[in-house]
Formats: C-alpha cells, sequence, structure tokens
C-alpha cells in the first residue's frame, strides 16, 4: 500500500503604506473617522490595478476620496484596505 502525503500552505499578506509628501492623516467623510489618506497612485500600486482604475472604484463607493485645498486627490487607506480584502474588484485587474 502506498503512503500519501499532503501538504498544507497557509499564507498571510501584510500590505504596508508609506505615504508619499502631500500625504497623511485626514478626516474621511464617508468613514466618519481621522484615517490615513495615500494619493492614487499609491491606491493602484496596493491593488495592483492600472492607476487609471481609481476613479471608477471612487464613482462605485469601493473607495472614498477627499480633495486638498490645492486640489489634490486622496484616497481613504480604510477603504482601500477593504478593497484590496475583498475579491469582487473585477474592474480592472490589470498590472500598471
Amino acid at each position: 500500500m502506498a503512503n500519501r502525503t499532503t501538504i498544507e500552505i497557509y499564507t498571510r499578506q501584510k500590505t504596508f503604506l508609506h505615504p508619499l509628501f502631500g500625504a497623511g492623516p485626514a478626516f474621511c467623510p464617508q468613514c466618519q473617522a481621522e484615517v490615513m489618506m495615500v494619493t492614487p497612485e499609491s491606491a493602484a500600486a496596493v491593488l495592483q490595478i492600472a492607476w487609471h482604475a481609481i476613479p471608477d472604484l471612487i464613482e462605485s463607493g469601493q473607495l472614498h476620496k477627499i480633495e486638498t485645498q490645492a486640489n489634490s486627490l486622496l484616497i481613504c487607506s480604510n477603504s482601500l484596505f477593504i478593497a484590496a480584502a475583498d475579491n469582487e474588484l473585477d474592474l480592472y485587474w490589470k498590472r500598471p
């Protein structure tokens, strides 16, 4: 009788965000909390999608955004991590 060995591998993923110039803590109106805000380029890198897909995710409500006084767009990290964990991101799974 032959022996059969089963190997199971469990992995975990950690995502670290390093805010770029102009990003930092800010109040997110949708979360009703002060959260770390990141640039759209950083958000695209975390989600491993093309940066031009970010506006579609904002429109669909999957990502929260604020605009700074200098008209810069910043993305809420809470919504970003929820979107990254959510497997329903079927819009643009293309790498930049």
